[in-house]
């Protein structure tokens, strides 16, 4: 196994074509959304850990191109295991139904990582260990995606990343200062 903690960041580059993520965004642009809010498991209640600069998150809409995104996660995960040679990672058992993130202005994401209890206390079981973020747009100033501290992962619009959603992972989204950001986010359990 690679002792690098990067190797196991991969970016797929035009998993969406342009056209196809604007129609996306055309399609959740005006859908009710919600602030986001970090949950605390050891007071069992959700927080805005921001003070108010929280994005915004869009659970599981219904159209066509949320369905669509879905179908063709599962070959780029697939891939990404592939590339690992991690032919022993079988027992993985799906991966949850995407969320939206809407970042307006001066809107982020605190730090984190994405061991997420909450939304596997359900029918699903377990925790996530995969993380897959896509980016609709690139339009936007500020915004950018940062791991390890202080390494900006660069996204362009239709690119995908996939990495570990384990402790070692910790990621942001620094504020938006021009435009809106809008992406969406898997988990792998």
């Amino acid at each position: 196994m690679k002792k690098n903690l990067e190797n196991y960041v991969k970016k797929y580059s035009n998993f969406l074509d342009k056209k196809f993520c604007n129609e996306t965004i055309k399609q959740i642009k005006n859908l009710k959304w919600k602030e986001h809010r970090f949950y605390d498991s050891k007071e069992n209640i959700s927080v805005n850990v921001s003070k108010n600069q929280e994005l915004e998150n869009l659970f599981d809409p219904q159209n066509k191109n949320t369905d669509i995104i879905m179908k063709k996660i599962w070959p780029t995960l697939k891939k990404y295991i592939e590339e690992l040679n991690f032919s022993w990672f079988v027992n993985w058992n799906g991966y949850t139904r995407i969320r939206y993130n809407k970042y307006s202005f001066n809107k982020k994401m605190a730090e984190h990582c994405d061991h997420i209890q909450s939304m596997f206390d359900g029918n699903i079981k377990g925790i996530p260990t995969l993380s897959v973020l896509g980016i609709l747009n690139d339009d936007y100033k500020g915004g950018e995606f940062i791991m390890f501290k202080n390494k900006e992962i660069k996204l362009k619009q239709g690119d995908l990343l996939i990495f570990p959603s384990i402790f070692l992972y910790p990621h942001r989204v620094e504020p938006v200062t021009k435009g809106v950001r809008y992406s969406f986010i898997s988990w792998v359990w």
